[in-house]
């Protein structure tokens, strides 16, 4: 096999694979084994017909695209291992011909892991934490020679908040893949969701005043500004060296009421990605924290 790799654009990565002739006749024999063996011809005993039979009952499309399912994701996991690739998402392959007396060749475009660099952000949560406790002494002041009591008179930034002001203080190239790819499941989650109370999409557009284009524009910036978050936000977690243990693992499930939690810990994937949102949570409540416990520092030494 010959690998030719290509770094590309905004954190993308293309693969140029060859597999040799051999490889390819090779795998064409292994999955016609295998079909025969689950094929059943008449006057043959299962897995007994001869092969000439059986291709005559298979339609060899279905058959070709099977050899080159099996081409491809035997060979791009070589391809990625050796050249120690780590794909954040699928990636997008194109073939540019089968046959069987030729190589294969295909190309793989993968995203990876962007590069991420961020400012100073605390110096920025700082600043907006500020300004936002200066408007809420205006603000209670208001309400004070109004007559009115005041419930709470402490400040704290929100977690939106927090991640916006991470984000304008970050820079990071999100690989187009992901968002289109985003977009495309947003989209079917609405057109889902208009479908459960009986709505089409055009109906739906119509209702909100909207053309197709306008709304995956719209859900491309939300999955744009998403996926950068989920990205600087894990960078800071190891950062920050932030930490959710088995046991915060273990209570933060129970305590969310879902009987089928606790069964998803047991899916390693499933607990992966539990436990990474933990960790971002655990990482903006202690950025709320920081800030507002030096603010309250602050107006004690004046």
């Amino acid at each position: 096999m010959h690998i030719n790799v290509e770094k590309q654009p905004k954190s993308t990565i293309k693969l140029t694979i060859t597999v040799p002739n051999e490889v390819v006749k090779k795998t064409y024999e292994q999955v016609l084994d295998k079909l025969i063996k689950d094929t059943e011809v008449q006057g043959f005993r299962k897995g007994m017909a001869p092969k000439e039979k059986v291709l005559e009952k298979t339609d060899i499309n279905k058959l070709y695209g099977e050899v080159i399912n099996e081409l491809l994701q035997a060979n791009y996991v070589q391809a990625i291992k050796e050249h120690q690739i780590a794909p954040v998402s699928n990636p997008r392959v194109e073939i540019k011909e089968f046959h069987l007396d030729k190589d294969f060749e295909f190309t793989a475009v993968v995203p990876v892991r962007p590069e991420v660099k961020v400012g100073d952000y605390r110096k920025a949560l700082k600043e907006a934490h500020d300004k936002k406790d200066e408007e809420d002494k205006k603000l209670n002041a208001d309400r004070l020679a109004k007559g009115e009591t005041l419930a709470d008179t402490h400040t704290h930034l929100t977690p939106n908040e927090v991640v916006g002001i991470i984000n304008e203080n970050s820079e990071v190239e999100i690989p187009d893949m992901l968002v289109e790819d985003e977009t495309e499941r947003m989209m079917a989650r609405l057109v889902d969701q208009a479908g459960s109370i009986g709505l089409s999409l055009d109906q739906y557009l119509k209702a909100q005043n909207k053309t197709a284009e306008q709304l995956r524009s719209d859900y491309s910036k939300i999955s744009e500004v998403s996926i950068r978050s989920e990205f600087v936000l894990g960078h800071l977690v190891q950062e920050n060296k932030m930490e959710v243990t088995e046991e915060e693992l273990e209570e933060t499930v129970k305590a969310s009421g879902n009987p089928d939690a606790l069964e998803q810990l047991k899916n390693p994937v499933e607990k992966w990605y539990i436990k990474s949102a933990l960790e971002k949570n655990k990482l903006i409540n202690s950025l709320i924290e920081e800030v507002a416990h030096e603010n309250e520092q602050g107006h004690e030494h004046e």
